[in-house]
């Protein structure tokens, strides 16, 4: 009986949400923090630790945000580190200075995709335990 609550109480709460990412009726959406910065002004930041700061936190935020809500999406870089990531959008930047640094991110998640990481390390790592086998 339990069960059968959760499990209605769940399809309830999905049939409430709505059917595409948040964004407005365009496809815009608020940008917060450094996010809404541009590529220049990330590039500007490179050689001082604490104007690099908001971008890096900005980079992390968003990364585990995208892991929660992204299908089959364990780690949106795969094996990528954090430092490599913060150097992909250096050469991105370098090269489109105007865009946002949300932008970035998002090319740099659409050029990851297909090496995301999609499931927990089995044996360790973060996150539950893997489920027992049946």
């Amino acid at each position: 009986m339990r069960l059968t609550r959760t499990w209605l109480f769940s399809l309830a709460i999905a049939l409430c949400a709505p059917a595409a990412w948040a964004a407005d009726a365009a496809g815009n959406y608020a940008i917060w923090g450094a996010g809404s910065r541009s590529c220049h002004q990330y590039q500007r930041s490179a050689s001082d630790v604490q104007a690099r700061a908001p971008f890096k936190d900005f980079l992390m935020g968003y990364l585990t945000a995208y892991n929660n809500l992204a299908a089959l999406t364990y780690n949106a870089i795969g094996d990528m580190s954090l430092e490599a990531a913060l150097g992909w959008l250096d050469g991105y930047c370098d090269q489109h200075k105007l865009d946002s640094f949300d932008r970035a991110l998002g090319q740099m998640l659409l050029e990851r995709h297909d090496s995301r990481t999609q499931t927990s390390n089995p044996s360790g790592g973060w996150g539950r335990p893997a489920a027992a086998p049946p």
